[in-house]
């Protein structure tokens, strides 16, 4: 019955940690379907009895894997870090019952999405994703109106991602105190969510024009070209979703672990403007294998690399942070989370700068290169990145957690047996695509097999490392959580328990 209880009170949140938990476990969830279906995609690229039959398989995992993960674990993400910034700044989501109800629309609709068997790879060029023939079935089990419905679904998906955030901005300015400055995590939060609600409808609308030329395809065609500028003014964005909010956390954060206040905080927050409008300005970058005006490729390569100059500061604060502390703390589980986060952005990033130049990106950009740039970001500064915020949320939601010792050496021997495998993938990955090997295709020159080979072996390495320190975060906070007995929910004190920590009614220590 207990168990019910609490069950109940994370379906439904009655406080602003809380609801962070909803979005953290919600994105837990894609996670683990994402990551089976990239298992599952890779079993298909390495088995050498494979017969073409798994061809259609194989791109039905690839699109499952892709829309998991940038319409599902992406958007929560972003959420939940966010609102957990909203909380560690003594802010307070005020319309919980809104947030939580777009929550489970937007997950559900996705859900439904999913069961129709995608398979036009996460992104959704036309015309290819609205067909429906012998040739190709933009899903494997949907089929005439029901197509329709499913791009109605996601739709749903990402309008309401739109509206949270917007919420989320909304909420923070009115529980702000007056004449008081956020802390530095809770402004980059509050910066990228709104962000994202200003980028994520133009992705609703592209999806809402596919059920109108499904539905009314004698009234309504799709324009190829103004819908694949429609998709990336919110796709070149939603990469950034998670990674801004997680620069926030990184300037929160290692300060604390360097023993030390940030190197220069006015830069991080002058950063924002940098990086919260540059990332709407460079989608075309996306395009530059279309018969682009001369005059608009040089603009690519000029504002994407202004917008890695914003990236760039951000790891100069933090390095310069880092190197002139008496002594970073990366022993503990919290502070090497996020050292691996910044170490891990470094050189995902370093890899992106050759990219926007136009002779280079031609060569490479429909290779394995451009996967293994964005997956160390995503299997680094994303995901450990996230792994450390949602540690401290463990810690936030029971006063009694602290990590014991051996707990402490198995999450730190988790992080290190997850970042090394991977990083190692992603740096097969570029050089495969360096030498050539295609994305998005399962049949490739022989050459290419020890690559596959060696690239799912370190995955099955690596993906325990990531497991081990989850798992055991949240073994010691079950632990310890039985050793409270006066919690009102089990993610917000009772009242007398939070003035004794010098709090207030919502749960927040004054100390945040």
């Amino acid at each position: 019955m207990d168990f019910v209880n609490k069950a109940k009170k994370i379906v439904n949140p009655k406080d602003t940690l809380s609801l962070s938990w909803l979005y953290f476990l919600g994105s837990v969830a894609w996670l683990i379907i994402l990551g089976t279906a990239a298992m599952n995609l890779r079993t298909y690229l390495t088995y050498d009895q494979n017969s073409p039959a798994v061809g259609p398989i194989y791109y039905t995992m690839l699109t499952i894997h892709g829309w998991s993960a940038m319409l599902g674990l992406v958007p929560d993400a972003a959420i939940a870090i966010i609102i957990f910034s909203i909380y560690k700044s003594g802010l307070s989501v005020i319309h919980r019952k809104a947030v939580t109800a777009m929550f489970w629309i937007s997950n559900l609709a996705l859900a439904f999405a999913l069961f129709g068997g995608p398979d036009t790879a996460w992104y959704m060029y036309p015309p290819l994703a609205i067909e429906d023939n012998s040739v190709f079935q933009a899903f494997r089990l949907y089929h005439g109106a029901m197509i329709g419905a499913a791009y109605l679904a996601l739709a749903l998906n990402s309008a309401c991602g739109a509206i949270a955030t917007l919420i989320l901005v909304i909420d923070a300015y009115l529980t702000k105190p007056k004449d008081q400055k956020i802390n530095i995590f809770a402004a980059y939060g509050v910066a990228f969510a709104l962000v994202i609600a200003i980028t994520l409808p133009a992705l609703t609308a592209a999806e809402l024009w596919y059920v109108a030329a499904v539905w009314f395809p004698t009234m309504v065609t799709v324009n190829p070209l103004l819908w694949v500028i429609l998709f990336w003014f919110y796709g070149h964005p939603v990469v950034y979703y998670v990674p801004f909010p997680l620069f926030g956390a990184l300037y929160y954060y290692i300060p604390i672990y360097a023993k030390r206040p940030l190197f220069s905080e006015k830069w991080a927050r002058w950063n924002i403007f940098l990086l919260a409008i540059g990332s709407m300005l460079i989608w075309v970058h996306h395009l530059q294998t279309f018969p682009l005006p001369v005059d608009l490729r040089a603009w690519i390569t000029v504002s994407t690399l202004l917008l890695a100059s914003g990236s760039g500061l951000t790891v100069l604060n933090l390095g310069l942070t880092i190197l002139t502390s008496k002594g970073y703390d990366y022993k503990d589980p919290l502070g090497l989370t996020f050292l691996i986060a910044l170490i891990g952005f470094i050189i995902g990033g370093v890899q992106a700068l050759p990219l926007p130049i136009n002779i280079i990106n031609g060569v490479v950009h429909n290779t394995y290169y451009v996967v293994g740039h964005f997956h160390l970001v995503i299997w680094t500064l994303i995901l450990v990145g996230f792994t450390g915020v949602f540690l401290d949320l463990l810690k936030a939601s029971n006063p009694n957690l602290n990590f014991s010792e051996k707990a402490r050496k198995l999450m730190v021997a988790g992080l290190i047996v997850w970042a090394v495998p991977f990083i190692s993938v992603g740096y097969l990955m570029s050089i495969a695509g360096y030498l050539g090997l295609l994305r998005r295709v399962i049949a490739y020159p022989s050459m290419f097999t020890p690559y596959m080979d060696a690239m799912s072996f370190l995955a099955e390495i690596g993906i325990p490392g990531l497991v081990i320190t989850i798992a055991t975060g949240i073994g010691e906070y079950l632990r310890t959580s039985t050793k409270v007995s006066s919690l009102s929910s089990p993610f917000s004190f009772s009242g007398t328990m939070v003035k004794q920590l010098g709090g207030d009614k919502s749960g927040r220590t004054t100390k945040s």
